[in-house]
């Protein structure tokens, strides 16, 4: 019997990077997170930087960037999106952006994430076979 492969969607950071920083062009962070409306410069950079923005951050740079967000996803294998690098970062985006959980522990949820996806990527490299 087969296994079947199913597909996923991730979004495309480095595309939505690309776009930000195109349209952007030469006016200021500050400025273009006005013009945006309710982001941060912050915010902003890390987009550029590649980083994976919150739901309410996307859509408004969609909006700001006339492009539908199904635009920006990607296929990927099931796989892949079981083991996304991104995975680490995106909870702890979660993280961070909840009103419920204190700073203090949110950082602590998120460095704790990280250290086991450390943990889990060193064991996975000590299995393959030579």
């Amino acid at each position: 019997m087969k296994h079947k492969r199913r597909m996923g969607y991730n979004l495309d950071t480095h595309l939505l990077a690309a776009m930000v920083k195109t349209k952007r062009g030469r006016k200021g962070l500050r400025d273009t997170a006005k013009e945006i409306g309710n982001v941060s410069s912050s915010t902003l950079s890390r987009v550029e930087n590649g980083k994976m923005p919150d739901m309410e951050t996307f859509l408004l740079l969609c909006n700001w960037l006339q492009v539908s967000p199904a635009e920006l996803f990607k296929k990927i294998e099931e796989s892949e999106a079981l083991f996304d690098s991104n995975t680490p970062e995106t909870i702890e985006i979660q993280l961070r952006a909840s009103k419920k959980l204190d700073p203090a522990i949110a950082n602590a949820l998120a460095e704790l994430v990280k250290a086991a996806y450390r943990d889990n990527s060193q064991q996975s490299d000590n299995q393959q076979p030579d």
